[in-house]
């Protein structure tokens, strides 16, 4: 069973409100309340598990209890080390409306104490020894470095996907992992906006340069590139799907992660993670993916070489 090691440096208690419509100004009545431990590792290792595999979630947390997100994390089931950093873990709001638009409240992250960093770096090595894959994924709060995700990935003698932004995403490029920015993130990181697919496979050409050790760049309801030192394709599905976009990205990096334990097949691999991403866009809460749905899709994604 391939076991995947996530680190999520900006924890989260996410919650959701379901609502008939979300009127600004007004009163809304709340039909449903769902609260679940969230960010952006944590997504990805329910959906590992979903898959089959065996993850194991790293994160800072409360310096005090009661933690509600480490009670949502024992309420998921999912393994973890936490490191205790902040007063208290930030929550999100999802205000979800009948007709599946989504309006997302995000609270900042709270300030690390000192010697937050080491502490996450000594937690990461040691359950690298068990670890097949390794997954840095999300924002970071106050009181963490920019290069933490990079310096962890230096950390790993195993595959390691890195799923940041910004000044984060910059310093990671010369790590030696699978890099997986969006589009904005990828524009972000070159200065100018890829117009056309063969530029966002040129830009991903020039990362590798650079050090990473492949790009995949997701496009949303136009698919995903991917480019590895011997090739480059794009995915898409043969529809747009509707609904909730929380996620997506995250569902992808787990499909991606359980590929990279092995020798990867890389258009395999591409398919299947736009299929995962696609089944996690049908559930309203991410870090969940409908699997039938991705059954019946990932032998209809289309996938092109790029030359």
């Amino acid at each position: 069973m391939t076991r995947v090691l996530t680190v999520t440096l900006n924890p989260a208690l996410d919650l959701t409100y379901d609502v008939p419509a979300l009127l600004v100004g007004r009163s809304v009545r709340v039909a449903a309340v769902r609260s679940r431990a969230g960010g952006k590792g944590v997504n990805v290792a329910s959906v590992v598990r979903a898959l089959g595999g065996e993850a194991v979630v790293v994160a800072p947390g409360a310096l005090t209890t009661p933690d509600p997100f480490r009670d949502g994390l024992d309420r998921l089931g999912l393994p973890y080390r936490l490191v205790p950093a902040f007063e208290s873990v930030r929550q999100t709001v999802a205000v979800v409306g009948a007709d599946g638009a989504t309006t997302i409240l995000l609270e900042p992250g709270r300030s690390a104490v000192e010697g937050t960093p080491e502490a996450l770096e000594a937690a990461v090595a040691d359950e690298l020894t068990r670890a097949d894959v390794l997954v840095v994924s999300g924002s970071l709060p106050p009181g963490l470095p920019h290069d933490l995700p990079a310096r962890l990935a230096r950390l790993a003698d195993v595959p390691a996907i890195i799923d940041v932004s910004g000044a984060a995403l910059r310093a990671a490029t010369g790590a030696g992992a699978v890099l997986t920015p969006n589009a904005d993130e990828l524009a972000e990181l070159v200065g100018s906006r890829p117009e056309t697919i063969g530029e966002v496979a040129a830009h991903g050409r020039r990362l590798i340069e650079a050090g990473a050790a492949a790009v995949v760049v997701t496009l949303g309801e136009k698919g995903a590139v991917a480019i590895t030192p011997s090739g480059a394709w794009l995915a898409h599905t043969a529809r747009v799907v509707d609904g909730n976009p929380t996620g997506a990205g995250d569902a992808a990096a787990a499909a991606l992660a359980i590929h990279l334990a092995d020798k990867i097949d890389w258009p395999a691999a591409l398919a299947d993670a736009v299929a995962t991403s696609a089944a996690c866009v049908l559930k309203p809460v991410a870090g969940e993916i409908d699997l039938q749905a991705r059954a019946r899709w990932r032998d209809t994604i289309t996938v092109e070489e790029l030359t």
